[in-house]
């Protein structure tokens, strides 16, 4: 995997955190805003703290970060009055505001503050403390975003030290097992990041041997069979990855279903390994099945869809199945120009509206050029067919066109593009136009 998708990886990881920290409450922001003032003046409370949080946790649920940053800063200085600046007591709301400052990509900020919190959590535990460990795993997250592979890697192999000793209690905790298996696939995408390939497959497999030992956990299971199956892609060792991602597969359908949104990134994983094997029935299979999901789960023009579109158009192509994979080629064309029809029209009106109507003139007939695919604009008499008719941001063009030419004092020009947009739009000849 390219540095720049592991920082993203990273990235992901610590936002998908901060969201599930923060579920969605039943209270609406009014109720929450007067529980933080009936509050006010005790910090040292668990019943302040809570009412912040609370709060906070509300927009981010919403991923109103700029809203919930000053809550949390509000509350870190509130509880720092009341407790100390070095106090125990501050490291979550230090953590807290690290993440919110992760989620907005200001990466420096959150490493700041959870350097911070590390420090007081050694002060006041100890440096071989779990709490420690955690920060430092968040700590490497922030080095991750920051493209710090060799920073992170460190950070990590401290907080692997200290999970390895709780790790070893017999019987064996699940918990601890668990942080010890995140530390591991952790280090591995740090490893990967630094170039150190046999260091990160030796991580993310004993992740996975950890997580097993761990007892039934599909969803950190799962999630460590995707690390491997994904390290291996990125190495070119398709037949060892597609034993581990079939297997993440299964274990994920066991846990949510069949159609679920989290299966489709397995299966991303697993069309491309078989089609990197030339298993181009199992890879179309995989990759339908992802579309499948995606267009239940999202919109036919998501980017995710799209791509899962092109995935299926390149295999059946592979296949020899040319009729097939044309139709998909011709609709991911399609989403194509209309993403800069749309980017065209908007500069467009934004120049028509300077007055530059010369390079808005420029735009609008290279955004007719692409609609018109029917000959609608260029034919004397132009035929609509029902079954096929001009696409509506077409009338649209030609009207914003017409109201450009006007300004550009060619009268005669701006009523025949008027003329053709009533005569797509089947607008009666006197008709006035409502913008």
């Amino acid at each position: 995997m390219h540095k720049r998708c592991l920082l993203l990886a990273a990235f992901a990881t610590a936002t998908l955190a901060l969201a599930q920290t923060a579920a969605v409450t039943d209270s609406d922001e009014k109720t929450l805003k007067e529980a933080v003032e009936r509050e006010k003046g005790s910090p040292d409370s668990p019943k302040f703290a809570k009412a912040y949080r609370d709060l906070a946790d509300f927009y981010c649920a919403q991923s109103r970060y700029t809203e919930a940053e000053p809550v949390v800063a509000k509350l870190l200085e509130e509880r720092e009055h009341a407790f100390g600046l070095n106090a125990a007591e501050i490291v979550p709301d230090l953590h807290l505001l690290a993440q919110l400052n992760f989620a907005q990509m200001k990466f420096g900020a959150a490493e700041t503050q959870w350097r911070r919190a590390l420090q007081i959590a050694e002060q006041a535990h100890g440096k071989q403390h779990r709490d420690v460990a955690w920060l430092l795993e968040n700590l490497s997250r922030a080095a991750m975003a920051q493209e710090k592979a060799d920073e992170a890697a460190k950070s990590l192999r401290r907080a692997l030290l200290i999970r390895e000793k709780y790790a070893v209690a017999q019987p064996p905790v699940a918990a601890d097992l668990l942080h010890l298996a995140t530390t591991l696939n952790l280090l591995g995408h740090a490893h990967q990041a630094e170039g150190k390939d046999t260091e990160a497959e030796a991580s993310f497999v004993r992740a996975l041997r950890t997580v097993e030992k761990a007892g039934n956990n599909p969803v950190e299971l799962s999630q460590t069979l995707d690390n491997l199956g994904s390290y291996y892609i990125t190495r070119q060792k398709y037949e060892q990855a597609e034993p581990a991602l079939r297997r993440a597969l299964a274990v994920r359908e066991g846990s949510v279903g069949p159609i679920d949104p989290g299966i489709a990134p397995v299966l991303d994983l697993l069309g491309a390994a078989y089609s990197a094997q030339k298993k181009y029935p199992e890879a179309a299979k995989a990759y339908e099945r992802a579309l499948f999901i995606r267009m239940k789960s999202s919109s036919t023009d998501h980017p995710l869809t799209r791509m899962n579109v092109e995935k299926v158009a390149e295999v059946y192509a592979a296949q020899g199945k040319d009729t097939e994979a044309e139709p998909l080629y011709r609709q991911l064309l399609s989403a194509q120009e209309t993403e800069t029809v749309t980017s065209l029209v908007g500069l467009a009106r934004l120049l028509a509206s300077k007055e530059r109507v010369t390079e808005a003139e420029s735009l609008f007939k290279t955004s007719i050029s692409i609609l018109d695919k029917g000959g609608w604009t260029t034919a004397k008499k132009p035929v609509i067919n029902p079954a096929d008719p001009p696409p509506p941001i077409l009338i649209e063009v030609l009207d914003d066109y017409a109201g450009v030419l006007r300004k550009m004092k060619k009268k005669g020009d701006a009523a025949k593009m008027e003329a053709k947009a009533r005569i797509l739009s089947g607008r009666p000849e006197d008709s006035k136009k409502v913008r």
